[in-house]
């Protein structure tokens, strides 16, 4: 995947996960949260060329390779 792609794709998997928060009925989110925290990091690893390969096992396991 296009190092583009790759951000775009977490961007959205980002938004998915804080729509998971706001829907929540529990006041516990700290899961969500700690895989927000993983995203964002992995967006500013895939954008600085830091990271070339990563899974997300969270909501469906993928693996992602990152291309130039």
């Amino acid at each position: 995947m296009a190092r583009g792609s790759a951000v775009t794709y977490l961007l959205g998997q980002r938004r998915a996960w804080f729509a998971k928060i706001s829907a929540a009925q529990s006041g516990n989110v700290e899961m969500e949260s700690r895989q927000i925290e993983l995203i964002e990091r992995l967006i500013l690893d895939v954008r600085a060329g830091r990271v070339r390969t990563f899974e997300l096992t969270q909501p469906k396991p993928v693996a992602i390779f990152v291309t130039n």
